[in-house]
């Protein structure tokens, strides 16, 4: 009887260690599992993706590339990654509207391949979808450029004017100055002309600014653009 026993146990151990493990889960919930891994840690993504048939399935759906923790990744990284595997990962989050992703390929667009049109227009996707470093880099360029129209002057005026409502002016100042120092610093972007002036007939600091140390009384979004633009290009050219 106890051999018997013994066998039927054997039996039962084997049955459950072979069980098809598509069948133990939904679908639905292991492409969460895969997002809450690629939202915690690229590296985890991987190394998920890599382990098996199913969890490869699970983790090549565009709701995975869009959750992917790409903002790890520097700003400048694709000085790193330029014609390896990596940045066809970093092309394919951008296409899911992966808004890290999407500002470091129109970076790399715009300073490393010089598309400059292309690189402007994916940076302004990032901008319109809310992530505020591409809204700082985008009014940046597009106020700066030597042949923008009247519509990239109201979208630099709006990107910027959201970075202000952001308390975000400094933060993203301090970040792109920290990436313009870096090692690919002599590529430069279109050269500009002189920045935009304020437009508005009421301004009471319109064309007085100059290098005002205290911003505090200024209210005028186009004046503090103008001044942040002028900040932005000397950090550029230094």
């Amino acid at each position: 009887m106890a051999g018997s026993s013994q066998k039927g146990k054997t039996k039962l151990d084997v049955s459950v260690q072979h069980e098809c493990p598509p069948n133990l889960l939904p679908r639905e919930i292991w492409s969460s599992i895969a997002i809450m891994v690629a939202s915690n840690s690229i590296q985890d993504q991987f190394n998920m993706k890599a382990s098996c048939r199913l969890f490869a399935s699970a983790c090549n759906s565009d709701a995975v590339y869009r959750y992917s923790l790409v903002s790890m990744l520097p700003i400048s990284c694709f000085l790193d990654y330029s014609g390896r595997p990596a940045m066809t990962f970093l092309r394919r989050c951008a296409t899911t509207q992966n808004l890290a992703a999407l500002l470091r390929v129109g970076m790399a667009h715009l300073f490393w391949c010089g598309h400059r049109r292309g690189g402007i227009q994916t940076l302004t996707v990032a901008a319109e979808l809310g992530d505020v470093e591409a809204c700082y880099i985008s009014a940046m360029l597009l106020l700066s450029l030597g042949d923008k129209d009247e519509d990239e002057i109201c979208h630099g005026f709006e990107f910027f004017g959201l970075v202000r409502e952001s308390s975000a002016v400094e933060s993203c100042r301090e970040v792109f100055t920290q990436v313009f120092m870096g090692p690919w610093s002599e590529i430069p972007p279109a050269v500009p002309e002189e920045p935009v002036s304020c437009r508005s007939s009421s301004c009471r600091t319109r064309g007085t600014m100059e290098d005002a140390s205290d911003l505090s009384s200024v209210s005028c979004v186009q004046c503090l653009a103008e001044y942040e633009v002028r900040k932005f290009l000397g950090t550029v050219y230094v």
